[in-house]
């Protein structure tokens, strides 16, 4: 009998939890696009979990670079249709780089 008291709340739970999950996804995820005929995005990405998930438009290298030290973090073959992750610090703003538009997710956006 006290199980079955259990099931309801905890659907509801799991129910919110993924809901909060694809929240997260949905509302942090961002197109970047070229700036200026370059492979330079306009936009500074932070990840949101430490993992960053990338798709793109066309054949491409991505390339992330630390704004604070200058390090960089290559995706070294991106194709479209299939996503690639990348591991960068969390709490790190990373410039963007690479062919065509890539959509990233989670992430922070910042402008220059």
């Amino acid at each position: 009998m006290k199980g079955k008291r259990l099931i309801i709340p905890l659907a509801v739970l799991a129910a919110a939890a993924l809901a909060l999950y694809f929240w997260l996804h949905l509302a942090h995820t961002v197109t970047l696009a070229n700036r200026e005929g370059t492979g330079v995005k306009g936009e500074e990405i932070q990840p949101l979990i430490g993992t960053v998930q990338v798709t793109g438009d066309q054949d491409t290298d991505v390339v992330f670079t630390d704004v604070e030290t200058g390090e960089t973090f290559t995706i070294e073959y991106l194709t479209p249709g299939k996503g690639e992750k990348i591991r960068l610090e969390r709490g790190k703003w990373y410039r963007v780089e690479g062919g065509g538009t890539l959509t990233v997710k989670p992430v922070n956006v910042r402008i220059e």
